[in-house]
């Protein structure tokens, strides 16, 4: 007959139990500090990326801005010197002859848009990625100063279409072929050129047109005036903040 001898168990005593326990808890919790740690890596490497990415928009932007301003105070001079006809004896053909010269910039519009991608993306997600609340309060500062120059647009818009639309009713370009208007037109110094409009009041009005295309144009130069400093300082603290 066989005898079955069960093996003896090694009972354990509350110090081993304890330091089970410990080694255990450790093992968690360094696997979770260790995760935490990957995650803020990874945020922080993401937030740097978003950062980069919208100094380039605003790179972008101010670039835009500066070619809208110079374009537009052009517009603005030329119609300035086409306001001063206002009072002229339009019976003279050189008169006349200058009005048609100096109309040449009615109707022109240079429009800033902004390369907002990387803005919107930080609107709609990343922004929460954005751990330092000054950075935030900055983005978010001139996300407000871009609608300061679309909420000008309309009017910019309305100035430039309404005093294109006065000149079509008054003047008849039809009459002057391009190379006489821009490279000879002191040829036509003995031709009275034609108007649609023969009336009393179709001169002052379309002066008036004029007159609120500068004031609109100026508006809306003076807008972008107002954002374009700023982001050229958020440029600059964005690289500091960010060391790029």
């Amino acid at each position: 007959m066989e005898v079955h001898h069960h093996p003896s168990v090694h009972k354990k005593n509350f110090t081993e139990f304890l330091l089970e326990f410990v080694m255990i808890f450790l093992a968690v919790t360094l696997g979770f500090i260790a995760e935490n740690i990957r995650e803020s890596v990874s945020n922080h490497e993401q937030e740097k990326h978003y950062i980069q990415s919208l100094i380039n928009n605003l790179k972008e932007d101010t670039s835009t801005m500066s070619i809208v301003l110079k374009e537009n105070n052009t517009k603005v001079d030329s119609l300035l010197k086409l306001a001063e006809l206002a009072n002229v004896d339009f019976s003279k053909a050189e008169n006349l002859l200058s009005l048609y010269k100096k109309s040449r910039m009615i109707g022109y519009y240079s429009l800033f848009k902004s390369n907002d991608a990387t803005l919107n993306q930080l609107k709609t997600s990343g922004l929460l990625l954005i751990k330092k609340d000054q950075v935030a309060d900055s983005i978010a500062a001139y996300d407000v100063k871009l609608k300061l120059i679309f909420s000008v647009e309309a009017i910019y818009l309305k100035g430039t279409n309404d005093a294109l639309d006065a000149s079509q009713q008054l003047l008849n370009f039809s009459s002057l072929d391009s190379t006489t208007y821009f490279d000879t037109a002191h040829t036509l110094k003995n031709k009275l050129l034609p108007l649609y409009e023969d009336n009393p009041s179709s001169l002052p009005r379309f002066f008036n047109k004029i007159d609120f295309e500068i004031g609109a144009t100026k508006l809306y130069i003076m807008n972008i005036e107002r954002v374009l400093p700023y982001a050229d300082r958020l440029i600059a603290y964005l690289k500091k903040e960010y060391d790029i």
